[in-house]
């Protein structure tokens, strides 16, 4: 009776976490794809995490996070820094593939996430990553906050220093080019 009752409860939980990933799949999808740089592994990464959890609750015998979809955040933002990392994805940008991109408007999916990625790839990546899941993924400061584990107003700080410097260094770029002329 006790092993039918625990084996209902991961059945639960197990449906409980499909609902979830497949009501967050988008965002997820969106979030991962511009952290990896392509669809198919963005698409990977959301199944292993899936994979993953449902390990997890199946080890942990039915105890879930508090917050399963922070959780979820955070676990497909760490997985996808431990697959850049083992790619060795992280690269400098010249200012001249800044300018370049700048000028362009993008006009598919793959140029907008290169001007994206390029822009990104010039602050730290914790201002970075804020950046990401407020634009990318729709979440709020608040959200975040929970899932990177940090105060509310450093979430802000970083959202709000990395957008200057993003601008700035459009800037920069935009009166050198003019200068060049």
């Amino acid at each position: 009776m006790k092993q039918e009752s625990i084996l209902n409860n991961e059945d639960v939980l197990s449906r409980e976490l499909a609902e979830l990933i497949e009501a967050e799949r988008t965002h997820l999808l969106r979030y991962a794809c511009y952290r990896i740089g392509n669809l198919a592994d963005a698409e990977d990464a959301i199944q292993d995490i899936f994979v993953q959890l449902h390990i997890r609750e199946r080890d942990h015998k039915g105890q879930t996070p508090a917050n399963m979809r922070n959780y979820l955040y955070r676990s497909l933002a760490n997985l996808c820094t431990d697959r850049l990392r083992r790619v060795q994805c992280l690269q400098f940008v010249s200012l001249e593939q800044v300018i370049n991109y700048s000028e362009d408007t993008p006009e598919d999916f793959e140029q907008e996430f290169r001007l994206i990625s390029t822009l990104l790839s010039t602050i730290p990546e914790e201002q970075a990553e804020v950046i990401r899941l407020r634009i990318h993924s729709d979440k709020s400061f608040a959200e975040i906050a929970e899932i990177l584990n940090m105060p509310i107003s450093s979430v802000k700080s970083r959202f709000q220093y990395g957008i200057e410097k993003i601008r700035k260094g459009l800037k920069e770029q935009q009166s050198l080019k003019v200068k060049e002329q």
